[in-house]
């Protein structure tokens, strides 16, 4: 089986409550887990970055079922490479939102808000990367 990592951002297309992120994470922790799909997400300024990894038949499918999700618009791929191993592979789907150390990796990008499309992908992904060791629970 061929593996993949996509990452993708997206904007929330109303405003997002804690609740709602909550619902988001469940769902997809759930789900994951039964396709063997990983990843980790950020949110912030109504911005949403993604990245998923598994199998290459997984991942798509995935992607365009979020792609269709009515809480988000304007879903775009970043990158999309064949791995070895993923990344991400504790969580069935980690968590990040602003805090000290988001925005101090925001400021290394260049950045003062969370505006995931104008990263990178070199950015983007090693934005989720060095996030992932600073999860938020919510």
């Amino acid at each position: 089986m061929k593996q993949v990592r996509l990452v993708y951002f997206s904007q929330a297309s109303r405003s997002m409550s804690l609740s709602d992120l909550r619902n988001i994470l469940e769902t997809a922790r759930s789900n994951n887990d039964e396709i063997a799909v990983c990843g980790m997400l950020c949110f912030e300024n109504q911005f949403f970055l993604q990245a998923l990894e598994g199998d290459r038949e997984a991942v798509n499918e995935l992607y365009l079922d979020i792609a269709d999700d009515p809480r988000h618009e304007e879903a775009t791929i970043i990158s999309y490479d064949e791995v070895e191993s993923p990344t991400f592979a504790k969580w069935q789907m980690g968590y990040a939102g602003g805090s000290e150390f988001f925005y101090e990796l925001l400021r290394k990008n260049g950045q003062t808000e969370f505006d995931p499309e104008q990263m990178s992908q070199v950015q983007a992904l090693s934005f989720l990367i060095d996030m992932a060791a600073f999860q938020t629970d919510i």
